[in-house]
């Protein structure tokens, strides 16, 4: 005789001579295994479903006091089991025994084929990665979904869940934030036969995802190149005095130019800036004595022109004198007065006769 005890949480399966005979629920059995082999192995039910198989299923027929159901899960979808209305369990495709013993259990029946997945997020750490490819995107970022190489989506800001059910996911992330591209060193010939280096800096920003992904291979390197030839073409066409001087219209002609080839890649040009002009040492001295050639012959100009207004105004003064005698006799005295302020002892000498014409204040002169 032989003494069997399941407990409570538990089934136990009866096997005899390998043939699986009957489940049994909580309690104590007593068994005689006279002429034969008998193996009791338990399953813990508090997981609440268990995989179904024919010897299984054939063994609970009848068993309605073991509380068990079973259930077929169709393919491409996927059963959230609830224990007590919280996420439990996720069963895929295949028939299963649901457990009704452990608590209030409730199943419900999602599709995995839909794209982003249905599955709550709430189960997601239960799916595990063969059910659910977890993507988060940054509110500056799109990624681009491919399907077994199809374009299926574009996602936006936030936590997505995609389901890599039977098919392969690529995922393409790009930044739609305001870029930067610097172009240096450029070697270019002007018009005038003149080589020069130009830097340049472009701003860009993708607005189309979809077109920056697909028409070209590498987003940067084709930007590059491109600018690299709509600069070579504006300063063919200019002399280096030119450039220099229209540097800022120049840039609006690339900024043009390019602006017709990126638009059909998906990017739109925010700004093309010519940063620096780098002329060799000989060229680059030469126009320094130039400029200060023109700057002394300006400033020559400046200084005759200062001249000659100075002294027409001293005409005009020595004109207002000549007619006016009193005012002559003022600047005579404005000029002792400046002549004063700069001697420490002054001394005049004056006739008497003189100096009683100059302090005689009114009367009779012959007084």
């Amino acid at each position: 005789m032989t003494t069997i005890i399941i407990n409570e949480g538990e089934r136990g399966l009866y096997i005899r001579d390998g043939r699986l005979e009957r489940v049994l629920g909580p309690g104590r059995y007593r068994d005689w295994a006279l002429w034969s082999s008998v193996e009791i192995r338990t399953l813990d039910i508090r997981t609440v479903a268990t995989e179904a198989t024919p010897e299984l299923e054939r063994a609970l027929v009848g068993a309605a006091a073991l509380q068990a159901d079973i259930v077929e899960v169709a393919d491409g979808t996927v059963a959230l089991v609830q224990r007590d209305a919280r996420p439990c369990r996720v069963l895929g495709p295949g028939r299963w025994i649901v457990w009704r013993g452990v608590g209030k259990v409730t199943l419900d029946v999602v599709d995995v084929t839909a794209l982003p997945t249905a599955i709550p997020v709430a189960y997601w750490p239960i799916a595990g990665a063969a059910l659910i490819t977890e993507v988060l995107v940054r509110p500056y970022e799109r990624v681009l979904v491919y399907v077994d190489g199809v374009l299926a989506m574009v996602l936006e800001g936030g936590r997505h869940g995609l389901s890599p059910w039977r098919r392969k996911l690529d995922l393409v992330k790009l930044d739609v934030r305001e870029q930067e591209l610097q172009i240096t060193g450029q070697e270019l010939i002007a018009a005038d036969k003149a080589t020069l280096r130009l830097n340049l800096l472009l701003k860009y920003a993708i607005v189309d995802p979809i077109a920056a992904a697909q028409s070209v291979a590498e987003l940067r390197d084709a930007l590059y190149a491109e600018a690299q030839m709509c600069a070579r073409a504006v300063v063919a066409g200019v002399t280096v005095d030119g450039l220099l001087e229209r540097r800022v219209e120049l840039a609006r002609e690339m900024t043009a130019a390019i602006t017709a080839r990126a638009t059909a890649w998906g990017v739109d040009i925010r700004r093309l800036e010519i940063k620096d002009v780098i002329l060799p040492g000989e060229l680059k001295d030469l126009m320094n004595r130039v400029i200060e050639a023109d700057k002394r012959a300006a400033a020559q100009v400046i200084m005759r022109r200062e001249e000659v207004a100075a002294t027409r105004s001293l005409a005009n003064t020595a004109r207002l004198i000549e007619n006016n005698p009193v005012l002559g006799r003022l600047k005579e005295a404005e000029v002792m007065k400046e002549i004063a302020e700069k001697i420490a002892n002054l001394t005049v000498v004056v006739a008497p006769k003189d100096l009683q014409d100059l302090l005689r204040l009114g009367g009779d002169p012959s007084k």
